[in-house]
């Protein structure tokens, strides 16, 4: 028995000792797109830079992706001054400055096999609500030490208790509002 738990000990102290965790920075340039009763509309904001943790198996394999995303709400431009002003008060930037996604997953929720990766689960929150997403992955690209990928996923105003007043009591906006994430990791030198 103590020879077995022995053994157990020195296997578990190998693959830990084996696991790595790589940083890469990040940088994500964001484009959010919705509807109203009489034409679509769309902003662009940039997230903060941000660093990446990938944990990786004895063999090199990636076995856990981390990373913490934040947005500054007041920065969301649409390119129209009345409306950026409804957007903010409606966001409650004064009281919720921050939009943040935590991604904290194990790297065969993101890819399968030698599968691109198609699928990010991430944690949003805004005006100080959690919510769990699941965010589209396309254009993935590994070039050596860099990587990018494109990231979409839809945000409801309502689950996200965003209220927007209408507009001259008819003008108002779509529940859906379509976010687009054009992502670039770059690993860093340790």
């Amino acid at each position: 028995m103590i020879i077995r738990s022995l053994s157990l000990f020195l296997l578990f102290a190998t693959l830990s000792a084996a696991a790595d965790t790589t940083t890469w920075s990040g940088t994500s340039k964001i484009s959010f797109d919705g509807t109203s009763t009489l034409h679509a509309w769309g902003g662009n904001v940039e997230a903060k830079p941000f660093a990446t943790k990938v944990t990786t198996d004895a063999n090199g394999n990636p076995t856990r992706v981390e990373a913490t995303v934040t947005v500054e709400a007041a920065k969301m431009d649409t390119d129209e001054a009345k409306r950026d002003e409804n957007m903010r008060k409606a966001m409650k930037v004064t009281e919720h400055p921050l939009i943040t996604g935590v991604i904290d997953t194990p790297f065969t929720a993101i890819r399968q096999g030698d599968a691109a990766p198609a699928a990010l689960p991430l944690k949003l929150t805004l005006l100080g609500k959690t919510q769990k997403l699941t965010g589209k992955i396309s254009h993935w690209k590994l070039d050596g030490d860099k990587a990018s990928f494109d990231l979409d996923f839809d945000l409801s105003l309502k689950k996200s208790d965003i209220k927007v007043p209408s507009v001259l009591l008819f003008i108002r906006v779509g529940d859906t509002i379509k976010v687009h994430c054009a992502v670039e990791l770059k690993r860093s030198k340790n």
